[in-house]
Order: structure tokens, then sequence, then C-alpha cells
């Protein structure tokens, strides 16, 4: 795959293209970019399948090139050292992402999935979801078989926990299992969004709870399903039901 790094540090640049060099074979850097205006001349000449997105620059940040496309037809993999928040939404929408400094087996990690998902036709709505979600978390992006599904948040009804994996549960009955903890998700959303974790296996989207039983300490869910309410959970979901 072709590639650009765009980076106003040259040494961030050089060391990016030397770890490629010497441990991704199968990444070939035709440019390098040292701030986005000339990223994008680059890219519109090069016509690369990959770009190494600083985010941190000078002038213009790394999210204003995406600005400069109409359609984002080519992969990125963000190199920063952005905040939590900013990696947040990177995990949500799937995107690909290295901290400085760069580790080289995440590198590598983060070469053989861009790779994987290259003739995807998930690849790029990646881009789309992440600009998405920076207004607002309105998406999110899980493994699916051999490729990803996007999802709307307000379609996911419920996740439950199912030993090392989750089943994320949708309004419209389908179920989706991820090779991911509950804890994940509940990391990922529930401080965020409006979902609440209500016991060891369940995470809950609060808009789709119809009633509560106090007695019986249960949730039902706008599908009937029943959720139960731990004793570890019971007073912090009380206090954000009755409020």
């Amino acid at each position: 795959m072709n590639a650009i790094i765009v980076d106003d540090e040259i040494n961030a640049r050089e060391n990016l293209s030397y770890l490629l060099d010497s441990f991704c074979s199968e990444i070939n850097v035709v440019a390098e970019a040292t701030h986005v205006d000339e990223a994008v001349k680059l890219i519109n000449k090069h016509k690369p399948e990959l770009v190494f997105l600083d985010i941190e620059m000078p002038q213009k940040n790394g999210f204003q090139l995406l600005n400069a496309f109409e359609d984002v037809n080519f992969h990125i993999i963000f190199v920063t050292a952005y905040d939590h928040y900013a990696i947040k939404a990177f995990q949500i929408a799937a995107i690909d992402y290295l901290l400085k400094p760069i580790d080289v087996s995440l590198l590598k990690k983060a070469i053989k999935k861009v790779i994987r998902i290259h003739n995807s036709s998930f690849g790029y709505n990646r881009i789309e979801t992440l600009l998405e979600n920076r207004k607002g978390l309105k998406k999110i992006a899980i493994p699916y078989k051999s490729d990803y599904a996007i999802l709307d948040i307000d379609t996911i009804l419920c996740i439950e926990a199912d030993r090392m994996y989750t089943i994320l549960h949708t309004v419209d009955d389908k179920k989706y299992m991820v090779a991911k903890k509950l804890s994940y998700y509940e990391e990922l959303l529930c401080k965020d969004t409006d979902f609440i974790r209500l016991h060891r296996s369940w995470i809950v989207n609060s808009n789709k709870i119809e009633t509560y039983s106090k007695k019986n300490k249960e949730v039902v869910l706008h599908t009937q399903l029943v959720i139960p309410v731990s004793k570890g959970y019971k007073d912090n979901f009380e206090a954000i039901f009755y409020t």
C-alpha cells in the first residue's frame, strides 16, 4: 500500500518512516508533508491508499485535512498524543491510532488491520463515523463477522456480558457478539451517553426502559426484555432514574 506521512515534526516523520521501512514491508511511503495544505496537494497527486496523520499541527489540525476532500477514499492511521476523549472517539469509530512514541508491535497491528479491511465496504465509512461522533456520540462501529457494523447508538437496547464476549441487543431484535468484555463498553459508553450499568452482566440504554420494579429489582425494556438490577448498581441507577 502506498502511504503518505503528515507531521510537522521532522523527527516524528523520520522515526515513523524508519519503523515502516524496517518492520512493515507492506507499506511504501511515497511522500511526506509538514502541514495540512501540503498534505492535500500530495494526496491529490499520489492517490495513496493510506495516510499517517498527526492531529496537532500549526495553522490547521489533522481533522481539517478531511474537510478538503468530498470523499475520503484513503485509510487513515492517526499518530497522536491526543487526549482521552479523542482516543475514545477513534475507538468508537474503529479508527486506527498510534500514540507517540510509537510502539512497533502496535504499528504492525494497525497495518495488518488496515490491509484486512482495505477491500471492505466499511473501510472508508469509519471516517464518516468519526466525523459525526465529534459533534456528539451518535454511532458506534463494532467488529461483526469478517467486517464491521455501524450501529446508531439509539438503536442499541442493551449490552449483555457473555464470559469473555459481549452481546449487543438492538431494537429490531438483532444480536451482535463482540470479543470484548462488558467493562470495555462501560468505559466507552456509560460516561458520555444515556447507557447505564445495572448488573455485572448488563448495561442498558436508559431511554429504552419502560418500567422499573423496586420490589423485584428489575427493569422492563421497550421490547419487554426484563433486566435485573443488582444491589451494587441499584442506588446509582435509582438516583439517575428518578431525576
